[in-house]
């Protein structure tokens, strides 16, 4: 037997040895094989994969924005981060209008807000439109976005109405991130008078330019939309591209556009304790108070 092994070799060796580099490629595909057949064989690192895949089209450009499915897989690990009120700086500017009181912010977030205002050159300021935002408030201005998207649409139903409310304001029951975590904020640069920046569009307007990289802006607007982009970048910011204004940091959104699918460190700062009330679910450090 080991004879007629070994004439055979001598008989073949030459294509044997010509052909090793198709053994070698051969193995390796075998392994590749299964290990795949390995690794998608369990559920979630299938999920895992998902994420990462759809993180990726984004990246290369093949997807505007990630989808909310996507955003709302991310898992938070809560770092109990304080809310605290958001005190004045030479170089910001509120806008009260469209601002909560109390103006409270996760203290990480305000820390970073701070330095971006430190670097601001003399008539450039940060303007804040919106910070944190509870869940009564929340469910005020869904109710309300509701009331005028049925207004401009007779006949249209409450649950299309919903729809199409959560593209225009948060969902106070969803749980995306955002807002209600004290991690996101609405910003534009403006100058001394508190005069915005040519963006393209306002704050909260809602058309084919309000995505940060629209097509449809002039190249100053456009610049002028990088240059905000930038800044907040350099502080760890990610930036919503459906809405130019909409920064976030360390909530489910900005964990999603780092492809992060387990790297959420703020949850919301509320929790429903039922009838209509909400009670915190993280410190708030209080420096300033109402007066009564």
């Amino acid at each position: 037997m080991i004879d007629e092994l070994i004439q055979w070799f001598e008989e073949h060796k030459d294509a044997l040895i010509a052909n090793i580099p198709n053994f070698i490629y051969g193995a390796i595909a075998l392994i590749i094989v299964i290990w795949l057949i390995w690794y998608f064989k369990s559920k979630r690192r299938r999920r895992h994969f998902r994420f990462h895949w759809h993180h990726f089209t984004y990246v290369i450009g093949l997807r505007k924005i990630m989808s909310r499915r996507y955003v709302g897989k991310v898992h938070v690990h809560e770092n109990f981060d304080p809310l605290v009120d958001f005190l004045p700086h030479r170089h910001i500017i509120f806008n009260e209008e469209t601002l909560e009181e109390p103006n409270l912010i996760r203290k990480q977030v305000l820390f970073k807000l701070y330095r971006i205002a430190d670097s601001m050159p003399a008539g450039v300021n940060l303007k804040i439109y919106k910070t944190f935002r509870s869940r009564i408030k929340m469910s005020e201005s869904f109710e309300s976005v509701i009331a005028q998207i049925t207004a401009e649409n007779p006949g249209i139903g409450r649950h299309e109405a919903m729809k199409l409310a959560k593209f225009k304001t948060d969902d106070p029951k969803g749980s995306m991130g955002g807002h209600e975590t004290g991690g996101a904020v609405d910003v534009a640069l403006c100058n001394d008078k508190g005069e915005d920046l040519d963006y393209g569009t306002r704050f909260h307007e809602y058309n084919d330019s309000t995505f940060t990289y629209s097509s449809h802006v002039t190249p100053q607007q456009r610049k002028n939309r990088k240059q905000l982009v930038k800044i907040m970048k350099k502080q760890g910011f990610v930036n919503f591209p459906g809405e130019w204004w909409h920064f976030s940091y360390g909530d489910r959104m900005w964990a999603a556009y780092k492809g992060k699918r387990n790297g959420g460190i703020y949850g919301s700062a509320e929790i429903d304790t039922g009838q209509g009330t909400y009670g915190f679910t993280i410190p708030v450090t209080r420096t300033k108070f109402e007066k009564h």
